[in-house]
């Protein structure tokens, strides 16, 4: 297939609402590996939170949907009690499925900010009772799993097989995972790890074959950089991003996963990368986009790293069976030693569009700007940029992954720069 010229045409650009900050420690898109976003048919439902500030615990919000019919955003549903702390992610299976992932406290009435949670799904609208729904419980290989409010959970969909892979982090020690044929019952079940603990999980899952991108998620391990990043923040912890792995198994029902392969590491220079998406064509290749900055925080460099540049670039993979198979630097950046911010990300946003024809588009944000470009057939490094009015900072998109419907429209929905609102986006590609 050749590539072919396209142009971006933005269609709708609006404010879906405001958000109060939780304060937390997790933000509107903080379970950014799973989105918030689905769309069935001509209806976009999305997940955010409503914290109630008054409580003093993590788990302090109740989940929200909000459903864009194309005129008008409004909140349909609402979570009874505020016992959240993470955003609920989103799904779709056949018969109008649209399925929410939870992770409610147990003990509301715990003196402890944090505690024991019970994660599973939510059938939102099997009902018409708008307080009950049809729960869908997750089986674990443990007799005594340990939940909490921390659930780095994981979810894909695989639509046209109507099943569902459901991931929560047991502890720090591994993924708990449950697999539902259907949407009815978890038949399957399983637990797998990383060589170290690895959070935010993208979910791909084609024909029975799963695989898993995440990001390392560890406090440093480097005494001599740990103490000196304290000696900056004050803080006794620091988690660090900097070791990405993947992991797969050709048939979940079967099969164990794979060891983890390692992606890309920047241990040696303390520097980051984030996840960002993942991709099953129909012929098993598996598509991985990621961010990476080798010197996450500037400051280091003086010290540690003299006269190495900072280089922020954002990177696609394909890979084979495990194996990579292609291999491109998308976009690059090396930033100016007199700008101030000590460790901001330069690539911010960034997620897979497959239009009806196949062809494989990435949609990123970067300095401020939101960009396009083809990237299967490869047509070479041509970004566009998208002029919205008001550029979306952090974003998810609609994506194969939750079971949203197909679309010549690229949905959006997300945060713009200093301010609590959350936007929505739709750009048509002509």
């Amino acid at each position: 297939m050749a590539p072919e010229s396209f142009t971006a045409h933005i269609e709708v650009e609006e404010m879906i609402t405001s958000v109060v900050p939780a304060n937390n420690g997790a933000g509107p898109l903080w379970c950014y590996g799973s989105p918030g976003i689905v769309r069935h048919g001509h209806l976009l439902y999305v997940s955010l939170l409503e914290p109630d500030l008054s409580l003093d615990r993590l788990c302090n919000s109740r989940w929200t949907i909000w459903q864009r019919d194309e005129a008008i955003w409004s909140k349909v549903l609402e979570g009874e009690h505020h016992d959240e702390r993470e955003p609920c992610p989103l799904a779709r299976l056949k018969g109008n499925k649209i399925l929410l992932s939870v992770n409610p406290l147990i003990d509301r009435n715990s003196a402890s900010r944090g505690g024991a949670c019970n994660p599973h799904l939510l059938d939102l609208f099997s009902k018409c009772d708008s307080t009950t729904y049809t729960a869908l419980m997750p089986i674990s290989d443990k007799p005594s799993p340990q939940f909490s409010e921390h659930s780095y959970r994981g979810l894909g969909v695989d639509y046209d097989q109507n099943d569902l892979l459901l991931l929560n982090i047991d502890a720090h020690h591994g993924y708990a995972w449950s697999l539902t044929e259907g949407g009815e019952v978890f038949e399957n079940h399983g637990f797998f790890s990383f060589p170290i603990r690895a959070c935010y999980p993208q979910v791909g899952l084609k024909n029975g074959a799963a695989h898993i991108l995440a990001i390392g998620d560890v406090i440093e391990t480097n005494q001599d950089w740990k103490a000196f990043k304290k000696a900056k923040t004050g803080r006794d912890w620091d988690y660090d991003f900097r070791r990405l792995f993947y992991t797969w198994t050709p048939d979940i029902r079967t099969t164990p996963f794979s060891s983890a392969v390692e992606i890309a590491s920047y241990e040696e220079t303390a520097g980051y990368i984030r996840n960002f998406d993942l991709f099953v064509d129909i012929e098993g290749y598996v598509h991985l986009l990621y961010t990476t900055k080798n010197i996450w925080h500037e400051s280091m460099r003086e010290i540690y790293f003299q006269g190495l540049p900072i280089v922020n670039t954002l990177e696609y993979r394909v890979l084979k069976d495990g194996k990579p198979v292609q291999s491109h630097t998308l976009s690059t950046y090396i930033k100016d030693e007199n700008m101030e911010s000590d460790s901001s990300i330069f690539y911010t946003a960034a997620g897979f569009h497959i239009d009806k024809q196949g062809r494989i588009f990435v949609i990123y944000s970067g300095g401020g700007y939101v960009f396009i470009m083809q990237v299967s057939p490869w047509a070479g490094a041509s970004p566009m940029k998208i002029s919205l009015k008001k550029p979306l900072v952090n974003f998810l998109t609609t994506t194969a992954r939750n079971g949203s419907d197909a679309s010549e429209g690229i949905d959006l929905y997300g945060t713009i720069l200093n301010s609590n609102e959350i936007h929505y986006a739709r750009i048509r590609l002509i």
